[in-house]
């Protein structure tokens, strides 16, 4: 199995739109398509490939001549749990230092397993009730 990043230079609206609701279950990550468009043009994307096929994506706002936060990082159901997402991260590593991103309970631990350290959570960050914790790696 081969895992890749790679920078998609012409981000396409719809095809990143519509694969949100493969991977998003809770109605509040959903993003309407004009919150896409201003996200892809205003960000760095990264496709997250396995063996050529879109597996997910980094969408990341530059920070700094090296840095970058992580406004989008997800994976397909059916890649998740194998691997990949660290991979994707390792990679992402070696482009940008300064990696930081805030996320959800749900995948908090990931974070801190790929070398995030929690630095503080935002209360009400997603929504009434869902904090959002700000992670940043060391």
């Amino acid at each position: 199995m081969e895992i890749t990043l790679q920078e998609d230079l012409d981000p396409d609206t719809e095809f990143y739109y519509q694969r949100q609701f493969e991977i998003y279950h809770d109605p509040y990550l959903i993003w309407d398509r004009d919150t896409w468009e201003e996200i892809l043009h205003a960000c760095d994307v990264y496709r997250i490939e396995v063996d050529g096929n879109y597996a997910g994506d980094v969408i990341g706002e530059k920070r700094g001549e090296d840095a970058m936060y992580i406004v989008d990082f997800s994976l397909l159901p059916s890649f998740q749990g194998k691997g990949i997402g660290k991979e994707a991260l390792e990679q992402m590593k070696k482009k940008r230092r300064g990696l930081t991103a805030v996320t959800r309970k749900e995948t908090l631990p990931f974070f801190l397993k790929t070398g995030f350290v929690l630095k503080r959570t935002i209360k009400n960050y997603y929504i009434k009730g869902v904090d959002g914790y700000y992670l940043k790696m060391e």
